[in-house]
């Protein structure tokens, strides 16, 4: 890997390969990218591009050390837009991957609803992208690359629909760059949310359906209930008797990538925490623990779900 970043790259040919992606890395100054030669190498007709980009600090309310970076990605050597595209959302994810498995957080800024810009090289581009992160000690070339190289030309198929897993990711990812323990432990959980989507109990509703009919009427005519909560309970029984809880699907998902029964009682424990304190504005649990704990474990859920090891625990 490092005698392949030394050598002389050139850029594929704008002609054949017009089309390119781009996303922003955001690097709070806590952390930076040790990048001399700005041009890599990035599998057949690719080039991963870095562009150090100076900015106004007062756009971003997260910069607090001196220091900080911002590092425009180009990924070149698309014939068509849509591959272009397609490469921009896994070139996002990687990153997302190299901030989880190197440890550090990174955020995705962007106004649009994809995480990338999609540009043509012989005419200029024409979408955006941003992405934001910090650790303690500065990450080398040979890390970066070979960390994103692994994400992005994994051959696996997670069975999470690929537009949940970036969304849980970027949450995650996001959720570090937090200033209070309470914001960043809510976003944790979050993202363990995002990454599960709840089933349908259609077909099982069909069975009890007359019962549950039954129980709407008796509810209707029951002189001592409020009509306003009448009408509540009428609802959630409505919508949420047909659908799996939001609990359930986590626990699903977690269980089935993770398999141990100790990350169920502690995804029990962090849910509940969240809970209170969305619900009651507090907990009783040790919160900069839980978070420790919670944080980890979704960690871990990331790798399996991508099938990629994490390379610091």
């Amino acid at each position: 890997m490092t005698d392949e970043l030394k050598k002389d790259i050139m850029e594929p040919d704008p002609y054949r390969f017009p089309y390119g992606a781009k996303i922003t890395i955001f690097l709070n100054g806590e952390i930076q990218f040790d990048i001399q030669h700005k041009l890599f190498g990035f599998g057949e007709n690719l080039t991963l591009k870095f562009v150090e980009n100076k900015i106004n600090t007062s756009q971003y309310q997260e910069v607090a050390l001196p220091g900080f970076q911002v590092w425009d990605v180009l990924l070149n050597g698309f014939p068509t837009a849509c591959e272009a595209e397609n490469a921009g959302l896994k070139l996002a994810q990687s990153f997302l991957w190299l901030s989880i498995s190197r440890n550090f957080p990174i955020r995705l800024i962007h106004n649009k609803p994809l995480p990338c810009t999609v540009y043509d090289r012989t005419k200029g581009p024409s979408m955006e992208v941003v992405g934001f992160g910090h650790q303690t000690q500065k990450e080398t070339p040979e890390r970066i690359i070979d960390e994103v190289k692994n994400a992005f030309f994994s051959e696996h198929v997670p069975d999470v629909d690929k537009e949940r897993i970036l969304l849980a990711m970027e949450i995650y990812s996001s959720s570090q760059l937090e200033v209070t323990e309470r914001a960043k432990f809510i976003s944790l959980v979050t993202s363990l949310e995002a990454l599960s989507a709840q089933q349908s109990y259609k077909e099982y509703c069909e069975l009890v359906q007359e019962k549950v009919a039954d129980l709407i009427t008796a509810i209707r005519n029951e002189k001592g209930i409020p009509d306003s909560t009448k009408n509540s309970l009428v609802g959630r029984i409505c919508r949420e008797v047909s659908i799996e809880s939001v609990r359930q699907a986590i626990l699903r998902v977690l269980m089935g990538l993770l398999q141990d029964t100790d990350y169920k009682k502690l995804f029990e424990k962090a849910y509940d925490a969240r809970s209170a304190l969305l619900h009651d504005g507090k907990t009783d649990e040790n919160l900069h623990e839980l978070t420790q704990d919670t944080s980890q474990m979704i960690r871990k859920v990331m790798s399996a779900c991508l099938d990629l090891q994490l390379s610091r625990e």
